[in-house]
């Protein structure tokens, strides 16, 4: 299961600023975003791709015509499990 937002960038180097706030070196944002968005486009293809239902559409029978559900795939993953 991948982390949550807030759990992947418990490591981000931080410093406080003159009001005592905690501050995040921009720097490490973008490759640490980049980093959790590479997670979440892996753990969606695997559920994709376990989810994934294959039919034959063939009118006839003896033939083939093998057809992805299209709602298989992009119905597959549920968003809300981005966190």
């Amino acid at each position: 299961m991948i982390p949550t937002a807030e759990e992947f960038l418990k490591d981000l180097q931080f410093e406080y600023d003159e009001t005592g706030e905690k501050t995040y070196f921009a720097i490490d944002v973008p490759q640490k975003l980049i980093e959790f968005a590479k997670l979440c486009c892996i753990e969606q293809a695997k559920v994709i791709y376990n989810n994934a239902t294959v039919s034959n559409k063939a009118k006839f029978a003896g033939d083939i015509n093998y057809q992805v559900d299209d709602d298989s795939i992009l119905k597959a993953y549920d968003l809300s499990l981005i966190k």
